[in-house]
């Protein structure tokens, strides 16, 4: 008798976790099922300010206006995003910093592009971060094939390193994108700091504005990203901006930003003593000069000013 319990207890254990992993499996490791799309396929790939075959840059060529959007997670409308035009006029360009879309599926990117190519934002270069949404779930997580398509960035990022990692240049600021999922990896955390160093040292006079998902300061507690922090505080405290979402939260502590701007809003436990923190929406607006850089935070719903930022060169 205990023999055939010491066989059959084993036995019922591991079937009965088979079967709970079989039915689990898509929620825990892989991507959860697509929604089906009703609608016309749109085939849409975002430029970038560098380019010329889109709506060029129409101010003084040493200045510049960039819409800033944080978390977003398919939640923005096509009146949403023509508010947005309607309260900042003159954009040069966009930037959003992570979670555009809820999922990295064809679905939430022709959501995404039906949303946008209908509204009044459609033709505005596009500057880029990907989110941890954007990859796709899983043992081996990787960037969404569907993402690398409607963002074709530039291919200056640290070489070895995955995902999209990249920086551009406007006349009087530079953009650095930092894609930080790839960043679980030691290598690719030296890799992609050497290269951070470079594009920081080598700016040309222009203010520089880093891009990243995941926080280096972040507001919540147990969102902390030890490695982020360890590894590039102080390469980025050379920055004049860093722009960072994740958190769903608003958060400043100069020069580090964190901004949600339609993600389901999360209370704040502070892992660091902010300077300027709210738990609503917003979005923000970047305006530089040669000499001046000016970032204004404003909230979604009813376009209160909550926060500004300025940065001056000698």
């Amino acid at each position: 008798m205990r023999r055939w319990l010491k066989i059959a207890i084993p036995s019922l254990l591991l079937a009965g976790g088979a079967v709970l992993c079989a039915l689990r499996w898509q929620a825990w490791f892989g991507m959860p099922a697509e929604p089906k799309w009703n609608g016309e396929t749109i085939d849409y790939v975002f430029q970038y300010p560098t380019t010329n075959d889109q709506r060029p840059i129409t101010n003084d060529q040493s200045e510049s206006t960039i819409l800033i959007l944080g978390d977003i997670h398919s939640r923005l409308t096509r009146a949403d995003y023509d508010t947005l035009a309607a309260r900042v006029p003159q954009i040069d360009a966009v930037a959003q910093i992570g979670d555009w879309m809820d999922r990295g599926q064809n679905y939430y990117y022709q959501l995404l592009v039906r949303e946008w190519t209908n509204s009044a934002l459609n033709g505005l270069p596009v500057i880029a971060c990907p989110g941890n949404h954007e990859y796709t779930k899983g043992l081996n997580k990787q960037l969404s094939p569907v993402w690398e398509h409607a963002f074709n960035h530039p291919d200056n990022g640290p070489v070895g390193v995955p995902g999209a990692s990249y920086y551009l240049d406007l006349p009087s600021v530079r953009f650095i994108v930092i894609d930080t999922n790839p960043l679980v990896h030691m290598v690719h955390l030296t890799r992609t700091l050497t290269w951070l160093e470079e594009a920081l040292k080598t700016a040309d006079g222009r203010f520089t504005v880093v891009l990243m998902h995941h926080p280096v300061l972040s507001v919540s507690k147990g969102r902390a990203n030890v490695l982020v922090y360890s590894t590039f505080r102080h390469a980025l405290s050379k920055a004049d901006l860093v722009l960072a979402g994740h958190d769903h939260s608003y958060m400043r502590r100069t020069p580090f930003v964190v901004l949600n701007t339609a993600g389901k809003t999360k209370p704040q436990k502070y892992h660091y003593t902010p300077e300027v923190t709210d738990t609503v929406a917003v979005y923000g607006v970047l305006q530089s000069s040669i000499s001046n850089l000016q970032f204004k935070v404003y909230r979604l719903n009813d376009n209160t000013l909550i926060d500004s930022l300025y940065v001056k060169h000698d």
